[in-house]
């Protein structure tokens, strides 16, 4: 920082932000810590006045205080998005870990259907090698109608869990919503 005259108004700006002590002020500044409690207190003895002007008047700052005022604004808005990436990041990491979750369980509630389905498959296709022989196809047809009612049924059941759980993860989504 250069050692340039400071006005009153460079100190000000960094008051009125309010989140930087005297020190910190100081080194932004590049000045000594008493002149910028010199000039804390007279901005505190003015800020309370009746005519003293507080936000309605112009600033004129030096240029240094002004390309502080912008790198600290900038090094704030960069940390929030860093911050905002991550929650991003680890939105996405619990939603990759809830549809794995997801499909082990529906693996889970299906399991003894996709049995059944694989039992009457295996009754279908030893049907059909009895059935080279005869011609009796009526037991063919009827195990073949009840694979695919039991098809139906594990879809369906497939297509229940599923919006089930989008109907949960909307309201979550919309929770979200609100609280952004």
């Amino acid at each position: 920082m250069s050692r340039l005259k400071k006005t009153y108004n460079d100190y000000i700006v960094y008051f009125k932000e309010g989140r930087l002590n005297d020190a910190e002020i100081a080194k932004e500044l590049g000045v000594s810590r008493v002149n910028v409690g010199k000039m804390r207190r007279k901005w505190e003895s003015l800020k309370d006045e009746s005519n003293y002007v507080t936000s309605t008047s112009k600033l004129t700052i030096n240029e240094d205080t002004f390309n502080n005022m912008l790198a600290r604004s900038l090094e704030t808005e960069t940390h929030a998005n860093r911050l905002k990436n991550q929650v991003e990041i680890e939105k996405n990491n619990i939603a990759l870990t809830f549809l794995s979750s997801f499909n082990r369980y529906c693996q889970l509630e299906l399991q003894d259907d996709v049995k059944q389905a694989d039992k009457l498959h295996n009754e279908i296709l030893k049907y059909k090698q009895d059935i080279a022989d005869s011609n009796d196809s009526f037991n063919l047809n009827l195990k073949i109608s009840e694979l695919k009612e039991l098809e139906k049924k594990i879809e369906t059941k497939k297509m229940d869990l599923c919006y089930k759980v989008l109907l949960k993860l909307k309201s979550v989504i919309d929770i979200t919503k609100y609280k952004e």
